[in-house]
């Protein structure tokens, strides 16, 4: 259960850190509008696609530092990669300066390299602390650093600095909280090796593609879109994906912190332990993504409209995407679990599927469907990533129990908690205060049924508040 104290402290962090971005898309929407927040969400497309080489080490660092309690250098190596990788992005905008300039419309091409190397050193002071398995710590770090971007951001917007405002908080929130982490991982400091290098490369080498394979789940179609439709229509695709990526936090926490534990385990060789760590992931992967889904149902429209009544029209959009992150959230588990055990080779074919699906179907679908055909894209090939998941995870490591049970609970208490919100929603358009009431509404009875009628899940949390 300690391990699920730890994932607890990471999701309250993840809970702000995610509070703290959403207001930063708040405060674009309303101060830009939709097709303001659409270009910004196209400069940060750019950024994650440039920086893609570099983030294979953020992985291979949190893995080879949990292997390995003593003090080796492995932190510091992925450092110096991740500086020599921002010294190539500089020299190529030094050559491709206008082009970057002219495809961002701003000239904005040094910011990117600012922004690409100093998110690379962030990233890699958090898997620092997931290698160290202080998996809480990462979390808190990122959470005080999204919470200082959005107060940068606003101040450089209201200052004048209008969209690149949003780009000069960024940079600056990221810089201070990448010195604190080094600070904090001062120990783990030394001289690296040319065996540590060796180390990380082998594990990066496969590493890599399961960036990419979050990049295109997060970023391609919005890509795609920018080419196909008008940057409002990408503005509120972006708001929508927004919200939905709000109930993968308690998916990802629990991914994060069993990340080391089961890389612990596979170097033990104790499988048994290892499948039992997986059911319980599962048990949890769709706590918030299940009663999503259903709430959208009933009132995705509403939801949006805290942005402005123009986002109204992404309902159905939100409605595919809380979908898609629901398979994604199960397939996470698999894919971290064969990486923390140490087939990161058969992660590396999943990913490559997903990558090649997500990208045909994107594009495919876009051109003949607009953005319900993104939205569509990415459900689809989610539910590849998950079957093959599963399927490769149970060839390695054998037979895991699924908590059938506890999943259809949370289906019975979300279809509970959709009937009485229903029932109560008077017709729209709904002002602002009556939608969050019935937002709190239906997670008060989803969270009461849930209870009452979940034996797993009073288990686990009379555990940890036991625990506690």
């Amino acid at each position: 259960m300690q391990h699920g104290r730890t994932a607890v402290l990471h999701f309250l962090a993840q809970v702000v850190r995610s509070l703290a971005g959403f207001g930063t898309t708040l405060f674009a929407a309303r101060y830009f509008g939709a097709a303001g927040l659409g270009v910004y969400s196209q400069f940060l497309a750019l950024l994650f696609w440039v920086k893609l080489p570099g983030d294979s080490m953020t992985s291979a660092v949190s893995k080879r530092m949990s292997e390995d309690e003593h003090t080796v250098g492995h932190f510091s190596a992925g450092m110096l990669v991740v500086l020599g990788y921002g010294v190539v992005v500089g020299l190529a905008v030094a050559v491709l300066e206008g082009a970057v300039n002219g495809f961002l419309g701003v000239d904005a091409a040094w910011l990117l390299v600012a922004l690409v190397t100093i998110n690379m050193a962030f990233d890699l002071v958090k898997s620092g602390f997931v290698g160290d398995k202080r998996v809480a710590v990462s979390g808190w770090l990122g959470t005080a650093e999204q919470i200082l971007r959005l107060g940068g951001q606003v101040a450089f917007v209201l200052g004048g600095a209008m969209v690149l405002g949003l780009v000069y908080g960024h940079i600056l929130s990221l810089f201070v909280f990448a010195l604190v982490g080094l600070f904090l991982l001062r120990d783990r400091l030394t001289v690296p090796a040319r065996s540590d290098l060796t180390d990380l490369r082998t594990f990066a080498q496969y590493s890599w593609l399961g960036n990419l394979k979050g990049l295109a789940l997060n970023w391609m179609d919005i890509l795609v879109l920018g080419a196909f439709v008008g940057d409002d229509l990408v503005g509120i695709y972006t708001a929508s994906w927004t919200l939905a990526s709000f109930l993968t936090l308690a998916s990802k926490s629990i991914a994060t912190t069993l990340f080391p534990e089961l890389s612990d385990l596979g170097n033990r060789g104790d499988l048994e332990k290892a499948r039992e760590l997986v059911t319980d992931a599962m048990l949890f992967s769709g706590v918030f993504l299940i009663p999503g889904g259903f709430g959208a149902a009933v009132l995705g429209a509403e939801l949006l409209q805290v942005y402005s009544a123009e986002f109204a029209t992404g309902g159905t959009i939100l409605v595919i995407l809380i979908g898609a992150r629901l398979f994604y959230a199960f397939g996470r588990q698999f894919i971290s679990a064969l990486n923390g055990l140490d087939y990161p080779e058969l992660a590396f074919r999943i990913n490559a599927v997903f990558f090649s699906t997500n990208f045909v179907l994107n594009v495919a679908l876009v051109y003949l469907y607009g953005w319900y055909g993104a939205a569509a894209a990415t459900l689809l090939s989610t539910v590849v990533y998950l079957v093959l998941g599963w399927i490769l995870l149970t060839r390695t490591v054998g037979a895991i129990r699924v908590p059938y049970r506890a999943i259809g609970h949370q289906v019975v208490a979300s279809a509970a908690m959709a009937a009485v919100v229903w029932v109560l929603q008077p017709s729209p358009p709904n002002p602002l205060y009556l939608t969050v009431g019935l937002v709190g509404v239906g997670a008060a009875v989803y969270g009461a049924v849930l209870v009452a009628i979940s034996a797993p899940i009073r288990g686990k949390l009379w555990a940890l508040a036991d625990l506690g």
